[in-house]
Order: structure tokens, then C-alpha cells, then sequence
């Protein structure tokens, strides 16, 4: 049961609990990102690395989706430095 203090308190900083959850949010897909960058880098060089990602479809296929969302991310930061420089 929810006292009326601590629904105020909920209310009040309910826009504050969403910016901190996205910014959490941002900071996993960042991190994901840069390792499977540091996977695909280290994959270019390492024979059985590779081997390895192709050979288990579930691993390939969820490789390939958290590239693709670094190339998307990566052509969407490009648009907006390209767009900040031209101004």
C-alpha cells in the first residue's frame, strides 16, 4: 500500500526516473556496440574466432544484428556531425 507522501514523491520524480533509465539504457547499447565491434575487429584476425561465430546460427545471427545496430548508429552520429559542421 502507497502512502500519499511517497505517491507525491513518485509523481515528482517520475521525469527524472525516465531520463536516468534511458541514459542507462544508452550506456548498455554503447556497450554492447563496442563489443561487438571489439568481437568482429578480433574475428578479422583470428581464424577460429570467426570460425566460431559462423558455425552457431544463433550466435552468427545475433552478431550480425548487434552490427548492424552499430553501423545504423555510427551512419546516424555521421548525419548529425556532418549536419553540426555545415552550419
Amino acid at each position: 500500500m502507497e502512502t500519499p507522501y511517497i505517491k507525491k514523491l513518485r509523481q515528482q520524480y517520475a521525469a527524472s526516473i525516465k531520463k536516468a533509465i534511458a541514459k542507462e539504457n544508452a550506456k548498455l547499447n554503447n556497450l554492447y556496440k563496442e563489443f561487438s565491434l571489439s568481437v568482429f575487429n578480433e574475428a578479422q584476425n583470428n581464424s577460429d574466432l570467426d570460425n566460431i561465430l559462423k558455425s552457431n546460427p544463433k550466435i552468427n545471427e545475433s552478431f550480425q544484428k548487434l552490427l548492424l545496430a552499430f553501423n545504423d548508429s555510427n551512419l546516424s552520429q555521421d548525419t548529425k556531425t556532418n549536419t553540426k559542421e555545415d552550419k
